[in-house]
């Protein structure tokens, strides 16, 4: 039956998450009555829960075919689902809530009927914190197999991956821009140099640390607290252009009715790069209107020249000027040309393109566990308790493990152990940081065995050997009995203590015993047998009775308890009498048998 549970409720792992703390969060879940199986078998829609990204929106719903009947897949028996409880959930995300059809209650009740046989749940919320979360469900499942109704809990995991939402700026990219310290994160450029040594980067990270890196190593961050990160890019891989020329003077004139006509030339070695329409009779100082000529790593010459034409003859030579086209800046220079010398002045210009972005890192403070303590120690005795308990700052919620199991119900900062384990507490707070406690192994020592005990005249008896023993008589222990047998003296209540070495102790039952003087055999019963003995049920008692009184004869086990009695009158000579005991259990029995002052204890074993 284990396997059929267990089968059950790993196909509705995600319709029962569902924390108490976070009910009625995300209502409005659509059924998708096309969520069936055939055979029948519980069955979730879809199968796979997508990813959610930190500070952004999450909103999914799901759909669960719940078959009131159906044949498990890994022992093969008809089942029928009756009902299906969800106990707890730990481990889910903070920011993320869930709610079922099912809610408030978290119960299901399933019969043969498609509106119960169906369900839907919408999970969502904005998650706070990356990272692959592992979600502990615990359930109890009620179902019937061959007409027997069982219950079972169990518990599972549901995955569930929070990845990293990116950085808001537009230069920058980080891989977990807040969380828990102590924070990692990494940084990575979106302006990248493909190798361009051109580029050049300044990091300032905001905790006192600087890089030159294209991409720098990833960083810590372990104090909490605001830091402001800032990235200066600069790109130098734009060209160089010739951006303007003005002539200042020149020497150079027209004829003497007209004012002189300036232009340029732009040559690199021989070849002309450019040249300029002539400016109309116009006196120095001239400037030249032109888009901006790309220049190379090359020498060029810029050629001053006043247009003439016609019986004028050749244009006049007012001046060269010889420049580097890599070389940015503001130039004046003069020159001296064979019909004139000119002053110029021209632009070199090379845009550089600098960006300046900023982002802020948030590092939560965790939460820290302080003392972590166990009373009265690691080591008891079964049926004890240990009080386990945890001092914690920064912590608002807590959940308390044994091995790798969810405690239910535990979520104080206390909690008292009952069972062997190891033991340890998950702090969590609002931000949604968590620290565990280091794990404490306990260990729970058995007790002796119950001590079964009889009475055989005025000896009191116990078969529990390899402990310490101690008898009590009216719960006082009494001196020196510390023995397998104690012969009493006094009428009253009689019990015996078994202490092991760890000294965990198990008491046998009180037993009231009546001490007499004439409780030793006597010859009114002589030559006493049990035949056979063993026995396997039935059994003869034998022996001559030289008396006219009342014959009692009764069976008890070790503990005290009468499984059989009776009373024989006028007897007088030799008693056989078949006891039956075929309907007791297996084990050591006193046979009784008293006539008037005198009585006897015999042992029989029934196999």
């Amino acid at each position: 039956m284990k396997k059929i549970i267990y089968f059950f409720t790993i196909c509705l792992s995600f319709c029962t998450f569902i924390p108490e703390n976070i009910l009625a969060q995300c209502p409005g879940c659509i059924i998708n009555t096309g969520c069936t199986s055939n055979p029948p078998k519980p069955t979730i829609c879809p199968e796979t829960l997508p990813d959610g990204y930190t500070m952004q929106s999450y909103d999914q719903d799901l759909s669960f075919y719940l078959p009131h009947e159906f044949v498990d897949d890994g022992t093969g028996y008809d089942v029928t689902l009756n009902q299906l409880d969800i106990l707890s959930v730990a481990g889910l995300p903070f920011g993320l809530s869930f709610e079922t059809s099912a809610s408030p209650n978290n119960i299901y009740y399933i019969t043969s009927n498609p509106t119960t046989e169906h369900g839907c749940g919408k999970i969502c919320g904005t998650p706070i914190m990356p990272g692959n979360y592992s979600i502990t469900v615990s359930v109890l499942a009620h179902v019937t197999v061959f007409g027997i109704g069982q219950t079972s809990p169990s518990s599972f995991i549901i995955p569930i991956t929070i990845l990293p939402s990116p950085a808001s700026n537009n230069g920058f990219s980080i891989s977990n821009p807040f969380g828990c310290a102590p924070l990692e994160t990494t940084y990575t450029t979106n302006r990248p140099s493909n190798g361009n040594p051109n580029y050049s980067y300044n990091w300032d990270f905001g905790n006192d640390t600087q890089s030159t890196e294209e991409n720098p190593p990833a960083l810590n961050y372990t104090t909490p607290g605001n830091y402001i990160v800032t990235l200066h890019t600069t790109i130098d891989t734009l060209p160089y252009y010739l951006q303007s020329l003005t002539i200042n003077s020149s020497s150079c004139d027209d004829a003497i009715w007209s004012d002189p006509d300036y232009f340029f030339n732009l040559k690199q070695g021989s070849t002309t790069i450019y040249s300029a329409p002539y400016i109309d009779n116009t006196e120095a100082p001239v400037t030249f209107s032109f888009s901006p000529i790309e220049l190379n790593n090359a020498t060029y010459t810029i050629e001053i020249r006043e247009y003439d034409e016609g019986i004028l003859g050749a244009d006049d030579v007012c001046g060269d000027y010889n420049f580097q086209g890599h070389t940015a800046g503001t130039f004046t220079l003069s020159a001296s040309g064979g019909d004139g010398n000119s002053n110029i002045t021209f632009t070199v210009s090379h845009p550089v393109l600098n960006f300046d972005d900023v982002d802020t890192i948030k590092v939560f403070q965790p939460p820290i566990i302080g003392a972590y303590s166990f009373v009265p120690n690691d080591s008891v005795c079964d049926k004890d308790s240990i009080f386990l308990s945890v001092s914690a700052a920064y912590g608002s919620s807590y959940q308390w493990y044994n091995d790798t199991n969810v405690i239910n119900g535990a979520t104080e900062l206390s909690y008292w152990a009952k069972a062997s384990g190891d033991y340890w507490v998950e702090v969590s707070n609002e931000n949604g940081c968590r620290t565990n406690s280091n794990m404490q192994t306990l260990t729970f020592i058995p007790n002796p065995p119950k001590p079964g005990t009889w009475v055989t005249g005025n000896t009191l008896n116990t078969n529990l050997a390899g402990y310490d023993m101690q008898w009590y008589y009216e719960d006082s222990p009494i001196n020196g009995a510390t023995g397998l047998t104690y012969d009493y003296t006094a009428s009253g209540n009689y019990f015996v203590m078994a202490t092991n070495f760890f000294g965990c102790a198990t008491s046998s039952d009180t037993v009231y015993v009546t001490y007499s003087s004439g409780l030793a055999e006597t010859n009114t019963l002589n030559g006493i047998q049990l035949i056979p003995n063993p026995t396997t049920g039935k059994f003869i008692v034998s022996f001559d009775a030289n008396t006219a009184d009342d014959i009692q004869i009764v069976v008890s086990d070790i503990t005290g308890r009468v499984v059989y009695q009776n009373i024989y009158s006028g007897l007088n000579g030799r008693f056989l009498q078949e006891i039956d005991l075929s309907m007791v259990q297996k084990g050591i029995y006193i046979v009784e048998i008293v006539s008037g002052n005198s009585r006897t204890n015999s042992k029989l074993i029934k196999q």
